[in-house]
C-alpha cells in the first residue's frame, strides 16, 4: 500500500502542498536517510546517502531520479545535507507528470529536512500558493530572507531528530500490521480506538496540516461501507478528503442510490435527539461541505447557502426543514444550532425574524456568536440590527474543544479558543487583550498570556488559542473572560463572556469551567 502524493513541477505553483509530521511520514517511507546533493546546472538532484536511517539503502549509495520531487523544496543547494523520507513501492503516475512514477522511489509531500551548518534541523512548509516548500527561517516569495545563526540554533539539533525518527519507528512497529491490512468489521474497535488515540495526541495542526495515520485510518473505516462505522471515525478526526467522500460524486458511474442513502442517513441522525451529540454535529458538517461543491447554476430555494448540487437537490427541502426545527429548539445544543443555521435561507425576512428571536431568547453565548457571524456574512446593517455586546467586532471566548489544533494547555490550566469576526466598515488598529472580571466585585484584571499552536485569521475573522500564564496572580472566585478590543485608551468592543473558576491548587492557582 502506498500513501504517496506525486507532485509533478507543472503544477507546483497551482496547488496547495501538504505538511506532514514526523510519525506520517515516517509511516509512509520505506526508506530514511542522510543525504548530501549535487545539484547540476539545470537543477537536476543527485542524493548521495551518508547514513541509513530506517530501511536497506547503505552510506555510498546515490539516487539519482528524484529531480521531479525535489525541485518543490526551496532551498536546496549543491552539497546541502538532508533528511530524505523515501518510499520505493509502486506509486501512480500523474497525469501531467507521469515520469515521476518511473523513478525508484517517491518522496512522500513535505519528505525533505534541511540540515544547516549547525546541524539544525529545518522543515519545509508551503508559505504561499502558488509557491514551492521552503524551508523553516528562510523567504523568497517578496523580499528573500536568510535565518541567522541565532534563528538556527533554536530549531531541533540533527542528534535530536534521529533520536525522534527512532522513537517515531519503534511505535509505528505496533500498529503497521493493523493499518496495512483491509480492514474486517472485526477490526473497528481497534481502529476507533487507534484513531481516538491519535486525534488526542495529534500533532499535525495548522495550515495545510496533514496526517497520514488519520487519513489511513478513516480511509480504513470508510472501506466497510457501513455509515455509522465511518460517521464515528469522521467524529474523532475528520482527514481532507472524508467528507465528500461519504456522499460520493453523482454520475460517472457512481450509484446515485449509494448517494441518496447516505444523504438520508445523515438526515436522520441529525434529527435523532436520541443520538450521540457528537455523530449529529458530524452529520451536518458532512452534508454543510458537500453543499459547497454545488454545481451549475443556482436553483434552490435559497439563495443564502444553495444546495443544489446533484447529492442533496432532491433533499434540500428536507435539509432545510429539519434544520430550522433543531435551530428553533432551545433545548438543542448551541453548537449544534449554529451549524444548522447556516442551512436556513437569510434572504427570507421570515426566517430573518426567526433567527432574531432566537438571539434574544437564548442563553447560548457559542449560538448568539454564531447567529452575528451569519448575519455579518450578509451585510453589518444586518449584524446591527442585532444590538450585539462587541458593536464593531464580534468576539467569543470557549475553551478550547479536546480535538481541536490548540495545543495542550500546561498541566493544572485550560487552553481556551478566542473567536472574532469584524464588520466589513470597521477600520483596523485596535489592540486586543483579555479581560477577567470578577463576577463579584467587577475588578478587571489582564492577566499575561501564552499563545497556543493553532488558530488562524484572514483580513476579517479568525481564531486564536491561548492560555493565561501561570502564576495566575488573581484572588479566588468566579471570573468571566472576554475578548477586549481598545484603540488610543477607548475600548470598541467587548465580546461574549465565558464563566471561569479560580480556585487553589498546590500548582498554583487553578482554573476550571461551570
Amino acid at each position: 500500500m502506498a500513501l504517496v502524493l506525486v507532485i509533478p513541477h507543472p503544477v507546483a505553483h497551482a496547488m496547495d502542498l501538504p505538511h506532514y509530521d514526523l510519525d506520517s511520514l515516517a509511516y509512509m517511507s520505506t526508506d530514511i536517510v542522510i543525504a548530501t546533493l549535487s545539484v547540476s546546472s539545470k537543477r537536476r538532484f543527485t542524493a548521495a546517502v551518508t547514513e541509513s536511517l530506517y530501511g536497506t539503502l547503505r552510506p555510498g549509495d546515490t539516487i539519482d531520479t528524484l529531480s521531479d520531487f525535489l525541485g518543490f523544496f526551496q532551498p536546496l543547494e549543491n552539497g546541502q545535507r538532508t533528511i530524505l523520507f523515501l518510499d520505493r513501492r509502486s506509486h501512480p503516475a500523474s497525469f501531467l507528470y507521469r515520469e515521476a512514477s518511473k523513478s525508484p522511489f517517491a518522496v512522500p509531500p513535505s519528505g525533505v529536512y534541511m540540515i544547516d551548518a549547525y546541524e539544525h534541523v529545518h522543515e519545509y512548509y508551503q508559505q504561499n500558493n502558488p509557491g514551492p516548500y521552503v524551508a523553516e527561517g528562510y523567504q523568497f516569495r517578496w523580499d528573500t530572507k536568510v535565518p541567522t545563526k541565532e534563528e538556527d540554533l533554536a530549531l531541533p539539533s540533527l542528534q535530536d531528530v534521529r533520536a525522534r525518527i527512532a522513537a517515531s519507528l519503534k511505535s509505528l512497529q505496533t500498529i503497521r500490521p493493523l493499518l496495512d491490512k483491509t480492514a474486517t468489521p472485526e477490526d473497528v474497535p481497534a481502529l476507533i480506538a487507534l484513531l481516538d488515540a491519535r486525534s488526542k495526541a495529534r500533532k499535525a495542526c495548522g495550515w495545510r496540516a496533514a496526517d497520514a495515520l488519520v487519513e489511513r485510518l478513516g480511509t480504513q473505516l470508510r472501506s466497510l461501507n457501513d455509515p455509522e462505522t465511518a460517521l464515528r471515525g469522521y467524529s474523532l478526526a475528520p482527514d481532507w478528503h472524508s467528507r465528500l467522500d461519504f456522499v460520493q460524486l453523482a454520475g460517472a458511474g457512481v450509484d446515485k442510490n449509494v448517494s441518496a442513502g447516505r444523504v438520508k442517513y445523515f438526515l436522520e441522525t441529525l434529527s435523532d435527539s436520541g443520538k450521540d451529540l457528537s455523530l449529529r454535529i458530524a452529520s451536518i458538517e458532512i452534508l454543510l461541505e458537500v453543499s459547497r461543491f454545488h454545481s451549475g447554476t443556482h436553483t434552490g430555494p435559497s439563495q443564502w447557502l444553495p444546495i443544489d448540487d446533484l447529492r442533496l437537490a432532491a433533499f434540500a427541502g428536507d435539509i432545510q426543514s429539519t434544520a430550522l426545527l433543531i435551530f428553533h429548539d432551545d433545548s438543542q445544543d448551541g453548537r449544534l444550532r449554529g451549524l444548522c443555521l447556516r442551512f436556513l435561507p437569510l434572504d427570507q425576512p421570515d426566517i430573518v425574524a426567526v433567527v432574531r428571536q432566537v438571539y434574544a431568547r437564548t442563553k447560548s453565548e457559542e449560538l448568539r456568536f454564531a447567529i452575528e457571524e451569519s448575519f455579518l456574512e450578509t451585510s453589518d446593517g444586518l449584524y446591527e440590527s442585532l444590538s450585539p455586546p462587541g458593536g464593531p467586532i464580534a468576539s467569543l471566548v470557549i475553551v478550547a474543544p479536546e480535538r481541536s489544533c490548540v495545543a495542550k494547555a500546561s498541566a493544572g490550566n485550560l487552553a481556551f479558543l478566542a473567536k472574532y469576526h469584524e464588520e466589513k466598515d470597521f477600520k483596523t488598529g485596535a489592540g486586543r487583550q483579555f479581560v477577567l472580571t470578577s463576577a463579584r466585585t467587577g475588578q478587571r484584571f489582564t492577566p499575561k498570556i501564552s499563545f497556543l499552536v493553532g488558530g488562524w485569521g484572514s483580513e476579517r475573522t479568525g481564531e486564536i488559542g491561548f492560555e493565561l500564564s501561570q502564576p495566575l496572580e488573581v484572588p479566588v472566585g468566579e471570573y468571566t473572560i472576554a475578548t477586549e478590543y481598545s484603540r488610543n485608551g477607548e475600548v470598541l468592543s467587548t465580546g461574549h463572556k465565558l464563566l471561569v473558576i479560580v480556585s487553589d491548587a498546590p500548582e498554583g492557582r487553578r482554573l476550571s469551567v461551570k
